[in-house]
């Protein structure tokens, strides 16, 4: 494999934790708790796969906040 393929896999390994955390603070924000619940799980799961671990963990901590703590709440 390519190193551009390598950093590609990794690139889209760490942003599936953020992504997933960002999804699961915005279902928590409008009420949605078990799919917010699910993507949490989800994301901790891949979070806990990427290396190193604490950053996958870091990432979606930040998606989490950076979804649940909006700068313009939704109506």
């Amino acid at each position: 494999m390519t190193p551009w393929a390598v950093g590609l896999l990794l690139l889209a390994a760490w942003a599936l934790p953020l992504l997933l955390g960002f999804l699961s603070g915005r279902a928590f924000l409008v009420g949605r708790r078990r799919v917010g619940l699910g993507l949490l799980l989800f994301g901790a799961f891949l979070g806990l796969l990427v290396k190193p671990r604490p950053l996958g963990l870091l990432l979606l901590l930040l998606g989490l906040g950076l979804g649940y703590w909006p700068l313009r709440r939704p109506a």
